[in-house]
């Protein structure tokens, strides 16, 4: 929370963050304002969990963490833009844990390489017919949205996000984020 209150520029703007994991939850995670939900497969029941599994857990809690910025505070007028509050969450979160990876308890060596290799997630799916479609989709109404969250969504534009960030400097794009939090 306090690396997103830097990078964003922007406090925290909910009186309070609870986390909640559900046995048999619908998705993965979901994000409240001041409240996330999380499903309990996440909760390990090993008594040392792997890398890998650590760092799933670390970016699904950051991911649904920035929608408090992202998808909370400002959110996207209809649907046809879940892609820009996905496709943030989905590269911030990873960028999140590279910056703060000294802080974690267990190594993680790059999570930009993670999150790089889950980009083939979003180009895999964008080459078949069946399930290609621009990253941000056009929907008719709320049953579509189901046929968007996908790996052309979070991953592919997540891809769209990190090279945003490449053009615009790491600095620029803190201010910006700043700029945009603060005026709406």
């Amino acid at each position: 929370m306090k690396f997103y209150e830097q990078f964003f520029g922007y406090p925290y703007s909910f009186p309070k963050f609870d986390q909640v994991w559900v046995h048999e939850f619908r998705s993965g995670a979901m994000e409240n304002a001041g409240i996330v939900t999380y499903n309990d497969r996440d909760l390990y029941k090993e008594k040392n969990p792997t890398a890998v599994q650590l760092i799933e857990l670390a970016d699904t809690i950051t991911h649904e963490l920035s929608h408090h910025w992202f998808g909370n505070l400002v959110t996207m007028q209809w649907w046809d833009d879940l892609w820009l509050n996905e496709s943030f969450a989905d590269f911030i979160s990873y960028f999140c844990i590279e910056k703060i990876k000294e802080k974690i308890k267990y190594k993680v060596d790059s999570a930009m390489a993670i999150f790089r290799d889950r980009e083939v997630w979003g180009y895999r799916e964008d080459l078949r017919n069946s399930t290609t479609h621009p990253i941000r989709a056009t929907v008719a109404n709320t049953a579509e949205t189901e046929s968007i969250f996908d790996g052309i969504t979070y991953s592919k534009g997540g891809a769209c996000m990190q090279q945003l960030m490449f053009l615009m400097g790491e600095d620029n794009f803190s201010k910006s984020l700043s700029n945009y939090f603060n005026r709406f």
